[in-house]
Order: structure tokens, then C-alpha cells, then sequence
């Protein structure tokens, strides 16, 4: 718990430090009681009109393909004209996490499919809702009928518990680190998170919030979830390298969660999980074929 805490603390100074927690808008959700300030973010629920509503069409939140993304936190005209006279600059996911070595992954990480890619599967999760991975599910199914040199899936998460952060941050570094397993990773992961919410409601009578990794287990003696996949990669992740690769998650998967609230605005979702096929939003109860019809 105290690595936690110390970790927690490190990543706000650096969201302080590069004005992400600024981008996020601390606007809150049902769950404040449970969530630390250091990671409070927008609720996947807390959708917010963009005006003008959105321009259509894939790949415009891909920077491999586009040098500018969209920005659901631009400034008035009378803001824009005031940040220089203060000695700033608009704020921008490409410039304030372009100082991390896989910025481009952490917030468009592709787990299927080449990167340029003409069409475009983007999927919203919320660790915290069990839908998540019935939806998931129709995912991998749906791209057995996909070919990765046309189509990508590219994933983002907003969960509504804290932990979900690090299990989107493990995903992040398996899809360039141990490329072709990050989407049997999710699968794990989700699957995962629904059994030991079952379990400790059969062991405690309920389920507590996941705030950290200890929170996700059932037994003192289990793993966490993360931790426990580390050993299922090919090749696993050696001892030595375990603590800098748990310690990445974290920070990797707050990146993203800056996007999935991008994302959230940018499209009027209101919740998630979801699915944007070629910037256009499927209903999540899809199945497998409706999202293969929908990339064509």
C-alpha cells in the first residue's frame, strides 16, 4: 500500500508538472468516496457535448497519421489570447506527454492490425463494469474476420476504479513490448477482474472497490492481476525487470485515461464501454458481425 501511495504521489507531480490534471478537469464522479484526488478523473458517464459535435471519419486521434488531435479542451478566442501574455501555450496531449519514450502508444495503443491502417476500431473499456468484458469478447471474435493490414483496434480505458489504470498500462507495454499478446492480456485481465469480484462476494459477502492491485484479489495469497500475467508472456518478464514494469503501468495507463475522456467528450458517449468503428459509434451491445459489417 505505501509503494502505492508513493507511486500515486510521483504521477501527480508529473501530471502537475506537464498540466495533464488540467486537461482532466477533476470534474468527479459517484465514486469520489473511493477515489484518492491524485486519480480523480472524469466519470466514464460524465459525456459533455462538444460543440460542433464530431468531424467524422477514422484515424483522427492517431499520431502516427495526424500531427494535430482533436482537443475537446481548446480555449476561447479571449482565453487564447491571454495564455501568452502569461507566458503559456494552449495544452496538447501531443506536446505535454512527448516527453515519454512511447507517448504515441500510451495514447492509441493498437493491439491488432498495422498502425496506418486505413479503417479503425476503437474500444472504450471500464474495468469496473463487467460489461466490459462481454464486449471485449465480440471484439476478439470479431477480428478473426478482420485483416490487420486494412484494420486496427486500438483500446482506451476510463475505469471507474483506480486499479484499472495499471491493467491498461500492462496493455500498453505488451503491445510493443511482446507485440501479438496484449489482446489475450485484456481478456485475462477482464475476465479476471469479474472472477474476483465473484469471489469475495462469495468469500466477504461483497465486493470492495478496487483502489489498488492487493484490493483485486480474493485470497492474501493470490496475485495481483497484473502481477500474475507478467509470468504468462513469452518470454516472461524477468524478476529483475518486474518492479519497472509495474511501476510504467501506472503512469502509461494515466496517459491514456487522459485520452479515453478525450475521447468520451469528442464522441458525446454516455458510458462506457464502447465502440467507435471509423469514427462513428456502435451501439455496445454489437456483436461480432455488426462490428465486422461496420469496418467495411
Amino acid at each position: 500500500m505505501l509503494r502505492h501511495c508513493l507511486r500515486s504521489g510521483l504521477v501527480l507531480g508529473v501530471l502537475l508538472a506537464g498540466g495533464l490534471l488540467a486537461g482532466c478537469g477533476f470534474m468527479g464522479s459517484s465514486d469520489t468516496a473511493d477515489t484518492p484526488p491524485a486519480r480523480q478523473v472524469s466519470a466514464p458517464g460524465d459525456a459533455v457535448a462538444t460543440s460542433g459535435g464530431p468531424a467524422g471519419g477514422a484515424n483522427l486521434f492517431n499520431p502516427w497519421m495526424q500531427e494535430k488531435l482533436p482537443n475537446t479542451r481548446e480555449l476561447s478566442d479571449a482565453g487564447q489570447a491571454m495564455l501568452p501574455q502569461m507566458g503559456g501555450s494552449a495544452q496538447r496531449i501531443e506536446k505535454e506527454a512527448a516527453y515519454r519514450a512511447h507517448w504515441r502508444e500510451e495514447i492509441y495503443p493498437v493491439v491488432f492490425g498495422d498502425k496506418k491502417a486505413p479503417h479503425e476500431l476503437m474500444v472504450l473499456l471500464d474495468f469496473a463494469n463487467p460489461a466490459s468484458a462481454a464486449l471485449w469478447d465480440k471484439v476478439v471474435q470479431a477480428s478473426r474476420s478482420l485483416d490487420p493490414s486494412q484494420t486496427k483496434i486500438v483500446v482506451f480505458a476510463n475505469s471507474r476504479e483506480n486499479y484499472g489504470t495499471d491493467l491498461m498500462g500492462l496493455a500498453i507495454w505488451i503491445s510493443y513490448e511482446r507485440k501479438g499478446q496484449a489482446m489475450s492480456y485484456l481478456t485475462y485481465a477482464l475476465d479476471r477482474w469479474n472472477e474476483v469480484k465473484a469471489g469475495q462476494k462469495k468469500t466477504r459477502g461483497k465486493a470492495i472497490p478496487f483502489t489498488n492491485e492487493y484490493d483485486a484479489t480474493v485470497q492474501s495469497t493470490d496475485f495481483p492481476i497484473h502481477y500474475a500475467y507478467l509470468q504468462k508472456l513469452n518470454p516472461p518478464v524477468p524478476a529483475s525487470r518486474e518492479m519497472d514494469v509495474t511501476s510504467y503501468c501506472y503512469d502509461a495507463g494515466s496517459v491514456n485515461m487522459y485520452q479515453a475522456v478525450q475521447l468520451t467528450r469528442y464522441y458525446n458517449l454516455s458510458g462506457l464501454p464502447a465502440l467507435i468503428a471509423d469514427g462513428r459509434a456502435l451501439p455496445a451491445s454489437s456483436s461480432a458481425s455488426a462490428i465486422v459489417d461496420a469496418l467495411r
